[in-house]
């Protein structure tokens, strides 16, 4: 049995939807932030958990009375980097913030197109640490996802109960009365 789990699916959606849409941009999920590259155009690194570590909070079930049945839901939190360079105005923070923010907006639309409802952001930061040179700029999203944590699927059928109900409803005599 596969095991998929919803920060996955929805990074799988969002890198499937900029690849469909020629939205240009490297993705990476894990907890080792790769090294930037200098004037490496847009990247956005996908970090399970937030800046505390803390990889959420536990709910009750949402939408009980599916198969396999949700046990809990995971509040799960990860936090992506979005970072842009504008490599013809290195020096210019303007088109610096431009690049970030039009790759930002084009993550939040991917994003909220495949998790719609079930999705927030409880944090967007801009990275302003100090560099002797800096290189583009980043944005520090912290979000959420509602995660369920599901029981094993149950592979016994439930009793069929239309035939029940038709028989009992064509064991009943109508009499309506005529005017």
């Amino acid at each position: 049995m596969s095991v998929s789990f919803s920060l996955e699916e929805l990074y799988d959606a969002v890198v499937a939807r900029f690849a469909a849409e020629s939205t240009e941009a490297e993705q990476v999920f894990g907890w080792r932030k790769p090294q930037r590259h200098k004037r490496s155009a847009r990247r956005l690194v996908w970090k399970p958990g937030d800046p505390s570590a803390s990889a959420g909070e536990l709910r009750p079930a949402r939408n009980p009375g599916r198969n396999p049945r949700p046990l809990a839901t995971l509040a799960e939190r990860f936090t992506v980097y979005v970072t842009a360079v504008d490599a013809a105005a290195v020096e210019d923070e303007r088109a610096q913030y431009v690049a970030t923010r039009a790759l930002f907006d084009a993550w939040y639309r991917a994003v909220h197109l495949a998790a719609h409802g079930t999705f927030r952001i409880r944090d967007v930061r801009w990275n302003e640490t100090k560099n002797e040179r800096r290189y583009g700029a980043e944005l520090v999203c912290v979000c959420e996802l509602e995660a369920a944590i599901v029981d094993a699927v149950q592979t016994t059928a439930p009793t069929d109960t239309t035939a029940a109900i038709t028989d009992s409803l064509d064991d009943v005599d109508e009499v309506l009365p005529v005017p």
